[in-house]
C-alpha cells in the first residue's frame, strides 16, 4: 500500500524524494514500536540491548566513550542507560587506577546470560520480519540507505 493511501491524504506526496524519506519516517517509527515491545518482554529498553550487544561483541570491558562510537542509536543519556543495566546487575562498572575519571564498563554473568537470551530471540525475529525481502533486495535497500546516510552526514 502506498503511503499515501496508508495515511489517508487526499492526494500523492508531491516529489518521488519526499515520499521516499517520509517512507523512510514511517517505517523507522513502525521498526521502533515494534522493538519497544520486543524488548520489553525482557525487561529491556533497545538502547540497553545494544549496549550489552556492543559488549558482549567486544569481549572485553570499554569505556563510556567507546560504548558510544559503536552504539547503533543516539548516544545521549549513555550514563543513565549504564547506570539502570548497573542496577538490574547485567553489567559492573569500574574506575580505573590511573584516571578515576573513567569508568570501564563489563557484562557481568547475568548480563551474559540476558544477552544470550534476547540475541538468540532477536535474530529470529529479525529474520521473520524481514523475509519479504530477498537477500539480494536486502543488499540493495542496505546499499541504498548507507549512501543517504552518507550524504546526510556531509550536509
Amino acid at each position: 500500500m502506498s503511503l499515501s493511501k496508508e495515511i489517508k491524504m487526499q492526494c500523492e506526496i508531491n516529489t518521488k524524494r519526499h515520499e521516499a524519506l517520509l517512507n523512510i519516517v514511517r517505517t523507522a517509527a513502525f521498526i521502533d514500536k515494534l522493538s519497544d515491545g520486543f524488548f520489553s518482554e525482557f525487561n529491556l529498553t533497545e538502547a540497553q540491548y545494544n549496549i550489552l550487544i556492543v559488549l558482549k561483541l567486544e569481549k572485553t570491558a570499554m569505556n563510556q566513550v567507546e560504548i558510544g562510537e559503536r552504539l547503533i542509536s543516539s548516544r545521549a543519556n549513555i550514563t543513565l542507560i549504564l547506570a539502570k543495566l548497573e542496577k538490574k546487575e547485567l553489567i559492573q562498572r569500574t574506575r580505573i587506577v590511573d584516571d578515576r575519571r573513567v569508568l570501564m564498563v563489563e557484562l557481568t554473568e547475568k548480563g551474559r546470560q540476558v544477552v544470550g537470551r534476547v540475541e538468540a530471540k532477536y535474530v529470529s525475529e529479525v529474520e521473520k520480519r524481514m523475509a519479504c525481502l530477498t537477500q539480494a533486495e536486502c543488499r540493495v535497500l542496505s546499499r541504498l540507505l548507507e549512501k543517504l546516510r552518507e550524504t546526510l552526514r556531509k550536509g
